[in-house]
């Protein structure tokens, strides 16, 4: 998994306080550089590459709008500011996103949502064929192709890919909400299941590999109208 590394442009520590701990509640950045100044931004990006940048607006030596005319393309930003004046002027720019202090940690994860074109969701980052979700202090891959089904197992759930079952730190209803939802579908309480993995199913049950997986009685609406729609889609329907 590639980790991604920032640049903090700002000269509050409070205001770099707060992005350096909810940077560090995700586990897939690298500590971030931070500098306080234009000149020194400049000279750290002419340096290093940088997935992503942090930029406050009222900066000592010059303001972050002028910093934002000299960042390469397309470099994504998200403005940090108190002042909401700028908006208008740093959208012009191409910025991701304009968060006004204060911010919570959920508005943060949106902006790194639109910034980087992924999806944070609590120790999840989700993308469009794949999800890393943590196993103990391990965050790891999981291709959705590779998933038969998810269990729900206390406030974990087990995956089962491959023949393989991994433990990991998500709670179904997470998985649920975040997982696409053209592909999985959640048939039980306990369970979610991969659609293109059933090799056969009944009213009360689906057969995925050698596993029979029940359909909750709240639940088989929500699978019959899926049948539904398949039924539709291979007779050619829109």
């Amino acid at each position: 998994m590639k980790q991604r590394q920032c640049l903090i442009v700002e000269d509050s520590p409070s205001s770099v306080s707060l992005l350096k701990e909810y940077i560090a509640r995700l586990p897939f950045f690298l500590p971030p550089a931070v500098c306080g100044t234009v000149a020194e931004a400049l000279s750290f990006i002419q340096q290093q590459p940088f997935d992503l940048i942090f930029l406050d607006i009222n900066l000592p030596d010059q303001s972050g709008i002028e910093l934002l005319h000299s960042f390469p393309r397309p470099l994504p930003v998200i403005v940090t500011t108190a002042n909401a004046n700028y908006a208008v002027d740093s959208y012009d720019l191409d910025v991701a996103d304009y968060l006004l202090k204060p911010f919570t940690f959920q508005r943060f994860t949106r902006a790194l949502n639109r910034a980087l074109g992924v999806r944070f969701v609590n120790n999840s980052l989700i993308e469009q064929e794949f999800v890393y979700l943590k196993i103990g202090h391990t965050v790891q891959r999981f291709d959705y192709a590779d998933i038969d089904f998810i269990q729900a197992y206390g406030i974990y759930c087990k995956i089962s890919s491959s023949q393989k079952i991994s433990v990991v730190n998500d709670a179904i209803s997470n998985l649920e909400n975040n997982l696409p939802k053209q592909q999985f579908l959640r048939i039980h309480k306990s369970y979610i299941i991969n659609l293109s993995k059933i090799s056969s199913y009944t009213y009360r049950n689906v057969t995925i590999g050698n596993n029979k997986i029940p359909i909750g009685a709240a639940y088989r609406d929500r699978f019959e109208g899926f049948l539904r729609l398949l039924d539709r889609k291979s007779d050619g329907e829109e």
